[in-house]
């Protein structure tokens, strides 16, 4: 059935096939000439937050529950569990191919190693497949063949994509669902599709619940496909959002049968690394400024830190200040787990030498005085620099070798396409027929940036580009429209 389709999309579209080949092409020399230069570490496929969902996978394998750590609650809900689903797959056909039924997968490290491989490939495989709905999404979108060449080039070429596809982290899934979700509610009218549609948002949320708000902006999309037929788009609708609402729902609902409490996303208070002293640590800082270090990292080396001076806003202020770093050093727990740490981990179990509560009601105080006092510098002038930084990022921290150094120089790129982006809805939305997909695009790229750099819950304020990539991506598509528009590149576009 795949080959068939391939097959006629050659016949009728061989550009676009030849820019999926190159997508994928570019996807797999990254990953095995590039990506063992870039990431710099013993596995490509394993980065800090592939353990959880790893360690979710076989306690929900062994244990019947998804947990990080059974027996702690937060651990239970620290992590949303798409991602683990997504590599439920890899794990079962390896145990099966290899009659390990019984065996004790979790201490396995030749084992979860293939069960990475596996995984990555598949995203590989995922991503690249995901050109042709990119292509066909703009393609509905802006009618026109050529926009959506463009757009499905950009995408293939993308290198904020490009980057995550072998790693297993939650960023390939969650765009690819989310993608196919957007084709099906196009292209499809079948009610069984837009139960599959409704399923895949769901599930793309439960991966990345960035994609969330993409959820209520999904009406207008209805609203113009059946429009002016009301009882249409009421149905229609209706079936999209009931089973999204059965998949994503499941996991709040979970959350409340389970633990009586409302958790829609996910508490990290799970990892032993933020513990509560360290993320009342970071909501003051992001109350003082837009980045946690150096204060963070001279903290667990036991350096002396020094705060702008927007943090000394009193010597009863000041006071607290240098108690609370005092024992953040010493016997803060959160602080003990990170990587670097002046001296020896601080066991879950010593609660003697454990001071975490005490730091954390320190800096829930001092925030609490940081808003009091410089309400500006809290609502309106960090969060402005957590947006500059957002839109120009220039450079990664860690430029050690000459693959990151080049990745730093990609931002530059990233910024551009982000401002053709904005530039074409712009355009765009003088003409009527684009309102709805303006609005989509546009009001997802508006309320997640807002709501990451502006907001004040523990999530936000935490500025890293691959929070960005959701909306950033369908902002490829108006960054086409300018393109096309400038026939800058005419000459080599298809007629």
């Amino acid at each position: 059935m795949m080959v068939r389709f391939f097959k006629e999309l050659y016949n009728n579209n061989k550009l676009l096939c030849k820019i999926i080949l190159l997508g994928f092409l570019l996807r797999i020399f990254f990953t095995v000439f590039i990506a063992p230069h870039y990431f710099n570490r013993p596995s490509i496929f394993y980065d800090h937050d592939t353990n959880a969902w790893i360690t979710a996978l076989y306690n929900l394998w062994h244990h019947g529950e998804f947990t990080i750590m059974p027996g702690n609650e937060y651990a239970a809900y620290c992590r949303m569990p798409g991602y683990t689903f997504f590599m439920a797959p890899s794990l079962m056909l390896v145990v099966f191919l290899n009659k390990l039924q019984g065996i004790d997968v979790y201490n396995n490290p030749e084992l979860w190693n293939t069960v990475l491989k596996l995984t990555a490939n598949i995203q590989i495989i995922l991503d690249s497949l995901a050109i042709y709905l990119f292509y066909a999404i703009a393609n509905k979108a802006t009618k026109s063949h050529k926009i959506a060449i463009v757009a499905a080039l950009l995408y293939a070429s993308y290198p904020f994509l490009i980057v995550w596809n072998p790693v297993c982290y939650s960023e390939i899934p969650s765009v690819f669902f989310a993608l196919l979700t957007l084709y099906l509610v196009l292209h499809k009218e079948h009610y069984y599709a837009l139960a599959i549609a409704g399923f895949c948002l769901g599930f793309a949320v439960l991966n990345r619940p960035q994609y969330a708000i993409l959820a209520p902006l999904m009406i207008l999309v209805f609203y113009h496909k059946y429009t002016p037929i009301y009882k249409k788009l009421i149905l229609k609708s209706g079936v999209f959002f009931l089973f999204f609402a059965i998949t994503y729902g499941s996991w709040p609902l979970r959350n409340y049968i389970r633990f009586n409490k409302i958790i829609i996303t996910q508490d990290l208070k799970g990892f032993e690394n933020w513990n509560i002293d360290v993320l009342a640590f970071m909501q003051y800082i992001y109350s003082v400024k837009s980045d946690w270090n150096p204060q963070f990292s001279d903290i667990i080396h036991n350096r002396p830190v020094v705060f702008p001076k927007e943090s000394y806003i009193s010597i009863e202020d000041s006071l607290k200040l240098e108690r609370a770093v005092s024992l953040s050093k010493t016997c803060g727990r959160g602080f003990s787990e990170w990587k670097g740490y002046w001296k020896e981990t601080i066991p879950i179990w010593d609660t003697a030498n454990d001071c975490s509560a005490e730091v954390a009601s320190l800096f829930n105080e001092l925030r609490q005085n940081q808003i009091k006092q410089h309400p500006y510098n809290f609502y309106i002038h960090v969060p402005l620099q957590n947006l500059k930084k957002a839109l120009f990022k220039s450079a990664l921290q860690d430029s050690s070798n000459w693959t990151r150094k080049l990745g730093g120089l990609l931002f530059y790129y990233r910024s551009l396409l982000i401002f053709l982006g904005l530039v074409g809805l712009l355009v765009m939305s003088g003409q009527k027929e684009n309102w709805s997909w303006v609005s989509l695009i546009g009001g997802f790229f508006v309320i997640l940036y807002i709501y990451l750099c502006f907001g004040t819950s523990p999530q936000c304020r935490n500025i890293e580009i691959r929070y960005f990539l959701q909306p950033d991506i369908l902002l490829l598509i108006p960054a086409a429209y300018v393109i096309v528009k400038s026939k800058l590149f005419n000459r080599w576009l298809p007629q």
